[in-house]
């Protein structure tokens, strides 16, 4: 699933939705989690939406709330269907939040007929603890499809001031951006739209949009041009003809291809 613009609908109302859905995005983003909204409302609201991004064919994300404030449960009772792609969660603080939030997906999965595995998770870094734990919360099940950095959040935790871009918050944008592509999974950042040649040269794979108006942007400058997808080609080659001669790695310039390396790069090549 590419997810290079991911649009937050929000609470925005109809026309912001039919905006989301009728663009190129990859993606729209729908939120259970916002205090500010009645979850009865928000429930019905989404399952309205899901609704209509499926008679769109157009993927869809759920932020839900996190599984330690006891609405988890209602929350995939309400919601989850082959039409949610995959589910966020905010404040990941440590693997077991991702078990358990792995756990409760399988449940409802088996219930409703979706393949045990299908709904990814993606949770989201945004705090310091978060950031310490990333590789681990990274790894605390199958399913997850990546991180989400969310760096305003982030920021208000260490008692900086927000940044897309610059010094103060590299370090998280760059250990997200490892993680992820250490485990073949995808990095993903909020993003206000202003930053996106940025942060696709910091290394994330897409971002999550405030508005509509950003999306062509961040298709383009999240995808890898020719050139990448060329020597990638190239270096898979070199890698299926050393493993006909019975090799295990390809020498391929002045790199080693393995087959987790070829297996990254035919990513690449698809995306």
């Amino acid at each position: 699933m590419r997810l290079r613009s991911v649009v937050d609908v929000g609470a925005g109302g109809l026309d912001r939705v039919q905006d989301a859905l009728g663009s190129q995005a990859d993606a729209i983003l729908l939120s259970l989690a916002d205090a500010r909204v009645p979850i009865a409302e928000a429930r019905r609201e989404v399952t309205g939406v899901l609704a209509a991004a499926g008679q769109a064919e157009k993927a869809a994300l759920v932020m839900v709330n996190h599984p330690k404030t006891r609405m988890l449960r209602d929350d995939l009772d309400a919601i989850l269907s082959p039409l949610v792609r995959g589910v966020l969660f905010p404040h990941a603080v440590e693997p077991q939040d991702v078990r358990d939030m792995a756990v409760a997906l399988r449940e409802f999965e088996l219930r409703r007929g979706i393949e045990p595995g299908d709904t990814l998770v993606f949770p989201v870094i945004d705090t310091a603890r978060g950031l310490l734990h990333a590789e681990a919360i990274a790894m605390a099940a199958p399913r997850v499809g990546g991180l989400v950095l969310h760096a305003d959040r982030l920021a208000r935790d260490l008692g900086a001031r927000a940044e897309q871009r610059g010094e103060r918050l590299a370090y998280a944008r760059g250990k997200v951006v490892a993680v992820c592509r250490a485990l073949g999974q995808s990095p993903l950042v909020t993003s206000d739209g202003l930053e996106l040649t940025y942060l696709a040269r910091c290394g994330f794979a897409g971002a999550i949009l405030p508005e509509v108006r950003y999306v062509v942007t961040a298709n383009a400058v999240f995808a890898p041009g020719k050139l990448a997808k060329d020597r990638a080609n190239a270096a898979v080659e070199a890698y299926e003809a050393a493993r006909a001669e019975g090799a295990w790695v390809a020498r391929f310039e002045d790199e080693v291809i393995d087959a987790e390396a070829a297996r990254k790069l035919r990513h690449l090549i698809g995306e």
